[in-house]
């Protein structure tokens, strides 16, 4: 059943990477904002962290169901681990874009969860411009470039 949404959730999954990105930036450039140490906490701050993780949940999301249900690479690269690895694109998808997004997922919490959670308003926006620009920098790692960057219909 999940086979037959594999277009439309490879489609989803690409729409989402550009709000997750939008996101990212929109959270990094508010998180900076409070790096000299002179403003306080704002509820932007909170906002656009709440938004940036809910994206990275929902995309994460929705990238798991492709990844354990619907991809005929990921169920290739199950089939035979071995010469999944061999193969630049099923070991990319199995293992190294997994990886990537799943760390990218944690800092994105840890930035959230520092930012509600410092111990002063410096602290909350440095944690957070820093946890937020590595994750965007892991996402960034992670995206396949090489194919296509919009997918409408499949």
């Amino acid at each position: 059943m999940l086979q037959n949404l594999y277009p439309h959730l490879l489609g989803l999954h690409g729409i989402l990477r550009w709000v997750v990105l939008a996101a990212a930036v929109a959270a990094i450039v508010v998180a900076a904002s409070g790096w000299s140490g002179r403003k306080p906490v704002s509820a932007a701050l909170l906002r656009f962290g709440i938004i940036f993780v809910a994206a990275m949940d929902l995309e994460f999301l929705v990238g798991l169901i492709l990844y354990f249900g619907a991809s005929p690479i990921t169920k290739m690269a199950f089939q035979n681990m071995a010469a999944a690895m061999k193969d630049h694109e099923m070991r990319f998808f199995a293992v190294e874009h997994t990886f990537y997004m799943f760390v990218a997922v944690i800092l994105a919490h840890v930035g959230g969860a520092l930012s509600r959670k410092g111990k002063t308003d410096l602290a909350k926006y440095r944690a957070a411009a820093i946890c937020y620009s590595l994750s965007l920098l892991l996402m960034l790692a992670g995206i396949p470039w090489w194919r296509p960057l919009l997918r409408i219909g499949g």
